[in-house]
């Protein structure tokens, strides 16, 4: 009996260890969940601004992709480990045509 609770108790914290990335449910999330938070500054520049999230994560808000009187504001939310969980839209322009939007194509997400 003591053994199975041990062994128990043993998954819980491995499974406690594990960072999980919200399921891709957009081209943003498809392309960036679960990459590192250095990846996506290092090539699109330094967020706006930071808070303390839930869980000892990180929300971050970037903006950039400044073209045509077109800009693309998205919040990050950033594990400890510096892995993004989410990226979310929170100013974008769609496509008139149905196409990516404005975020999708600045941020390599658009297939």
């Amino acid at each position: 009996m003591n053994s199975r609770i041990a062994i128990l108790a043993g998954v819980a914290l491995a499974l406690a260890g594990c960072t999980t990335a919200t399921v891709a449910s957009n081209p943003l999330q498809a392309r960036w969940n679960g990459k590192t938070a250095g990846t996506f500054f290092a090539a699109y520049g330094p967020p706006q601004s930071d808070a303390a999230g839930s869980g000892g994560a990180t929300v971050y808000k970037w903006r950039g992709g400044f073209a045509k009187g077109k800009s693309c504001t998205v919040e990050l939310t950033v594990s400890e480990s510096y892995r993004i969980n989410n990226i979310r839209a929170v100013a974008d322009r769609p496509d008139p045509k149905g196409g990516p939007s404005h975020c999708e194509k600045f941020l390599d997400a658009a297939k």
